[in-house]
């Protein structure tokens, strides 16, 4: 994947975390429940893909950081 790609990919994953932060922390202060240990279903699983969003931005970092050695290496 080229680099711009790989950038434009990152930002919008990273996006879709902070939505994600930003809901949970929500939940969290709206009910007091920052352990979250009594949270509904619905909530577990916006928990569980916040999860799986945050894996791929990790996933794309790694290519991220590997495309930009390459490119350094070039200069």
């Amino acid at each position: 994947m080229e680099l711009d790609k790989l950038i434009t990919l990152y930002g919008a994953i990273s996006s879709i975390c902070q939505d994600y932060s930003r809901m949970t922390d929500g939940y969290s202060l709206a009910t007091g429940d920052n352990q979250f240990e009594h949270i509904p279903e619905d909530i577990r699983n916006m928990i569980s893909e916040r999860q799986e969003f945050f894996s791929y931005r990790e996933k794309v970092r790694g290519l991220l950081k590997s495309k930009i050695r390459e490119e350094v290496k070039k200069i």
